[in-house]
């Protein structure tokens, strides 16, 4: 599989749209959670490598609704790197899919949760569907460079919503971190920034709405 078939989602999940949700009480004594690696399923539950910030070192010792910890592999004195069992519905929604995976940046502070997703289209349209189904449509979803690049999508744009796209992928506005500003994409094509920002927007949401309801 070629990086062509592959594509990069955001997820963004407000706390006042994540809070009945059983993860929710781990900012209680976190405040920030960083997700590293999967490690592999123990049924239908995710294991993985987590970071996490503490302000008291009991919260390590305590149980939570869906975060098990199975070993705390290394541990500072406000930090420490753990090894968890996750149990919650949506990384049950992940445990039953092989085409997709979490990458950085995914975590959760008291902003909410940030999931950054790569896979194949039909697994993160899956992926989309799934949390949907938990949180309605009540959170944010951002593409990827590789996602709003793609063909299919561009073909979707009026010319100059593509051209501004097409630069703002090649100075890095989608990378992680930003490689370039509006302003800088602004500078380039000679045009004004405020102009950059209503093509990207515009682009942005004609290739968001595409992706969610695509066949």
């Amino acid at each position: 599989m070629g990086d062509s078939d592959l594509r990069y989602m955001q997820l963004t999940i407000t706390p006042e749209v994540g809070g009945n949700l059983p993860g929710a009480d781990l900012m209680d004594w976190f405040p920030h959670v960083e997700f590293l690696a999967h490690i592999n399923l123990v049924e239908d539950h995710l294991r993985c490598l987590v970071r996490v910030h503490f302000n008291d070192p009991r919260s390590l010792e305590r149980s939570y609704a869906s975060f098990e910890i199975v070993e705390v592999v290394e541990q500072g004195t406000s930090t420490a790197l753990l090894e968890v069992l996750l149990t919650g519905p949506i990384p049950r929604v992940f445990a039953v899919l092989k085409h997709v995976w979490w990458v950085a940046p995914t975590y959760l502070d008291a902003d909410g949760f940030v999931l950054t997703i790569r896979g194949t289209r039909a697994s993160l349209r899956t992926v989309r569907n799934g949390i949907a189904d938990l949180l309605g449509d009540a959170f944010k979803l951002k593409l990827g460079a590789q996602s709003l690049h793609n063909t299919q999508f561009l073909e979707l744009l009026p010319d100059r919503q593509r051209m501004v796209l097409d630069k703002a992928v090649e100075l890095g506005y989608y990378d992680r971190p930003r490689g370039c500003t509006q302003r800088m994409i602004a500078e380039a094509l000679n045009i004004k920034q405020a102009t950059v920002s209503e093509h990207l927007q515009s682009a942005e949401a004609t290739i968001i709405h595409a992706f969610v309801n695509e066949p």
